[in-house]
This record gives C-alpha cells, sequence and structure tokens, in this order.
C-alpha cells in the first residue's frame, strides 16, 4: 500500500475529501503504530466526525513527547508543529514534506499523486486498497506491445473492442483511464507505451 512508503518520511495529504482524509490518516496511524509500536497523537482530533469511520481505532491515542504527532484537516501552517509526520488539509500547505495530492477518479475510486507517480485506490469499510489494473487493461497494454509498443488510437479501439467483445467506447474510457495512470502516453492520435 502506498501509505507504506510514507512511513518514514513527512507527509501533507491535500484531499477536498472529509471521509478519505479522515480513512487516510487512520489507516497511517495504525500502520505507524504497528510498525514503531509508538503512542499517536492528533492534533485536531475534535474535528474528527467517528460516524465517517466505520472501524475500531487499532491504537493508542495518547499525546507525550516520545508520540508520533498527526494533524487532520489543519487549515494553516501554525497548525502544523515541526515535528509532525503525517497531516490531512484541503489547502496545499507551505510546509516541507512530501505532498500527496488525492483527486476523485470515479465513484468510490480515487488517485494519489505522489512526486509524479499516480496510486488508483478505493476505499472500502475503512480500509484504503489500491486498485489493480483488471484484465481488460492488461489486455490493451498487451496490444500495444504487441503493436510494438506504438500504434494508433483507431487500431487500439477497433482491436480491442472485438478481442475484449466490449464496445468502442467503453475501450476509450479504459484507454483514457491508462493515460490518468501514467501506463500510457497520448499524443494526437498516437498511443504509446510509458516503460
Amino acid at each position: 500500500m502506498f501509505l507504506e512508503r510514507l512511513l518514514d518520511k513527512k507527509s501533507l495529504v491535500i484531499s477536498y475529501y472529509y471521509s478519505v482524509n479522515l480513512t487516510l490518516l487512520m489507516n497511517f496511524a495504525s500502520l505507524y503504530y504497528r510498525k514503531t509500536g509508538k503512542n499517536i497523537c492528533i492534533g485536531n482530533f475534535g474535528k474528527i466526525k467517528w460516524e465517517f469511520y466505520p472501524k475500531d481505532v487499532d491504537f493508542p491515542v495518547k499525546c507525550d513527547e516520545n508520540s508520533a504527532f498527526l494533524v487532520f484537516e489543519a487549515e494553516n501552517e501554525s497548525e502544523l508543529p515541526e515535528k509532525f509526520i503525517f497531516a490531512t488539509s484541503y489547502k496545499n500547505l507551505k510546509v516541507n514534506a512530501i505532498k500527496v495530492r488525492v483527486e476523485k477518479f470515479e465513484f468510490n475510486v480515487y488517485k494519489a499523486i505522489i512526486e509524479d507517480e499516480i496510486i488508483p485506490f478505493k476505499i472500502v469499510k475503512g480500509e484504503i486498497n489500491e486498485v489493480k489494473l483488471t484484465n481488460d487493461y492488461t489486455e490493451l497494454l498487451n496490444i500495444i506491445k504487441e503493436l510494438g509498443g506504438e500504434c494508433e488510437m483507431r487500431d487500439l479501439v477497433n482491436i480491442a473492442s472485438k478481442r475484449l467483445n466490449i464496445p468502442r467506447d467503453e475501450v476509450k474510457e479504459k484507454i483514457l483511464f491508462l493515460k490518468e495512470i501514467d501506463k500510457i502516453d497520448i499524443e494526437g492520435k498516437k498511443i504509446k507505451l510509458i516503460l
């Protein structure tokens, strides 16, 4: 899961989605506690609406000098102490941290953008689940490989529509998703695999 890569870095999640921010914060806190055994201190704890988080808290929430400091829904830089390790905000705050932008992609599918890498994920029962490419997406990438790693949009749509037995419009939507997650590049009518 992409949150594991953030465990040893100071991170700021920038997202307009309250429940996504809450779920990311709680999942990060749980992972961090399991890895380090440190208590978790959550700044702006009073802003949490527990009805948006369906799971029990599986880590101790205790603030002392040895606690890991997380901040929920920071509104400005002054709410982020120097020793914070993870924070969420709807604003792009000016802090020295890895910035993770979260955007909605489709119903209950979001994309986390971390240093130019795009990671699609879903939230299921309070858990972050990275979205794996289904067979259709894998087959689209295989068709492009078969065509030498580069092809015309029209050719890919026609071949994929027949091979996958799906409408051309659906193939085009899948192609756009692959572009969104940086698996392919589209220039004009040309499609190219990104290695």
